[in-house]
């Protein structure tokens, strides 16, 4: 019996690769997402969220090496905490400023009626108002 040479292969040996993890594709598009669109509430908290969970999911079966994309998962999970971040300094910004507004009331009540009232001075000189208010020019 004669034994046959072993024989090799023609070409460059690709490994063959798990497919990309397409939990870590929708964490990263949805992280994307509420970044961008953190001002709207419907939109940007519930994608944020849902970036978040699909993230850790998706970073845990790369960690296994069950999938791939474990870069676009933390990519996606950074993207999600931080659109959350955001969220909170716009409700935290807007309910100090109407603390702020609440508190001084009286004030922008009066610096608004200064501003809208002549000064004695402008009310004692005759055609000072005239000067200051602009006047409307009608076509004949």
């Amino acid at each position: 019996m004669s034994e046959q040479p072993p024989t090799y292969p023609s070409g460059p040996v690709v490994p063959q690769t798990q497919g990309g993890s397409g939990l870590a594709v929708a964490a990263l598009v949805l992280g994307i997402v509420s970044l961008v669109l953190f001002c709207i509430p419907y939109i940007g908290v519930p994608g944020a969220i849902i970036a978040i969970v699909l993230g850790i999911i998706a970073r845990g079966k790369a960690n296994r090496g069950e999938a791939t994309g474990k870069g676009m998962a933390t990519a996606g999970l950074i993207c999600g905490i931080f659109s959350i971040a955001l969220v909170l300094l716009l409700v935290l910004g807007a309910l100090a400023f109407v603390g702020f507004a609440a508190k001084h009331q009286g004030e922008f009540e009066k610096t608004l009626q200064q501003m809208t009232q002549p000064s004695r001075e402008e009310s004692e000189t005759p055609g000072s108002q005239q000067s200051m208010l602009p006047t409307a020019v009608w076509p004949a």
